[in-house]
């Protein structure tokens, strides 16, 4: 039974009964306890960050940002637990408003933490390839640029759901419902899958030249044409191999967010009335609560690669560490010039 109605100057979309899709309510109690994680995790990233001196370096700016991403997710999960629940269901759908700002505020946050991962990607790169012409040309007011840029296009790509959504009776909060077939099968794949070859073929070129400077670092100290002092040999192996740790730990933040993603985005790309009625409900549901379950894990792989954020977790953690108190440790990542203690994210 076809069920219609006009609601206004968006163009209208009429669906059947029979295919009201109203959500699995016994994943509300994981969604919000999913977005207590996000919260927690990434707050407890960006005051580490803050507190620890050893930490302000130029990559992770972006660390930061991409918190900041991931943060605004945990947010806006909290809507959609409430959508999930029978008894606020139908306060989030009374007014579609609310449900546009739940996928764009999600859309947005997406499209920034991938272009926030392209970026550390290629930061990685040119530090590794080009250390002295990093030092030279990567400054923090580029770093800056670069970050409000991906956030700008971000929010651009993710809020221009307000222009292009349908309105639907009866009402649904569902991205393949209400927005037009070209946006979640092309525009949105399209924004998730080229940052993420692009980010692959980055970390392969990484990989390739680290690998390159262990081998000829090993041979010229075996063969003594090695022409530093043994402390500068050592120097530069250590930069060379904290610089390889850290591309690895984003590696392994790019592989968890594509792991998680990837499925979600498949089935906009491949979504049709054959595939909708095929592919369970339950299965849609927990491939998106496995995407934005991503944004709640990264503070868990951060102090797995790097011991100062393990040292400031722990702090943070056993409430051991003053607001005041600030880590004065080594640099993880970068030497003494990468600091980036003027740039407030």
């Amino acid at each position: 039974m076809n069920v219609t109605a006009d609601l206004g100057t968006n163009s209208t979309r009429n669906i059947t009964e029979d295919s009201i899709y109203i959500g699995n309510d016994k994943l509300a109690p994981v969604v919000f306890a999913t977005a207590f994680l996000i919260i927690f995790g990434n707050t407890a990233t960006l005051v580490s960050i803050k507190r620890s001196v050893s930490l302000q370096t130029k990559s992770n700016a972006f660390v930061a940002s991409l918190a900041v991403a991931d943060l605004t997710v945990g947010f806006g999960l909290i809507s959609y637990g409430l959508w999930l629940a029978p008894g606020t269901r139908e306060l989030v759908n009374k007014d579609l408003s609310v449900c546009i700002f739940l996928l764009s505020t999600a859309f947005s946050a997406i499209v920034v933490s991938i272009l926030n991962m392209l970026l550390v990607a290629i930061d990685r790169l040119v530090f590794i390839d080009h250390p002295f012409f990093y030092m030279r040309v990567v400054t923090n007011k580029l770093i800056a640029a670069s970050i409000i840029v991906s956030w700008m296009v971000g929010l651009s790509v993710g809020n221009s759901q307000w222009f292009i959504y349908k309105r639907i009776y009866p009402p649904q909060c569902v991205a393949t419902i209400i927005l037009p077939e070209i946006y979640f099968k092309y525009t949105a794949p399209w924004f998730y899958f080229v940052p993420c070859f692009a980010i692959f073929g980055i970390y392969i070129n990484i990989a390739r030249t680290a690998k390159r400077q262990r081998e000829a670092i090993a041979k010229q100290t075996v063969a003594g044409t090695f022409h530093f002092t043994s402390a500068q040999q050592r120097k530069t192996a250590k930069s060379n191999e904290k610089s390889w740790k850290a591309a690895k730990m984003m590696m392994t933040v790019f592989g968890v967010f594509f792991l998680s993603w990837t499925p979600r985005f498949v089935l906009y790309a491949i979504a049709s009335d054959e595939v909708n009625n095929t592919v369970p409900g339950v299965v849609f549901d927990l491939f998106l609560l496995l995407g934005l379950l991503n944004s709640g894990v990264n503070f868990l792989v951060y102090p797995l690669h790097n011991r100062e954020f393990r040292k400031v977790f722990r702090q943070i953690f056993c409430s051991c560490l003053r607001p005041s108190t600030v880590v004065p440790a080594k640099s993880s990542f970068d030497d003494g010039r990468t600091h980036i203690s003027t740039i407030h994210l």
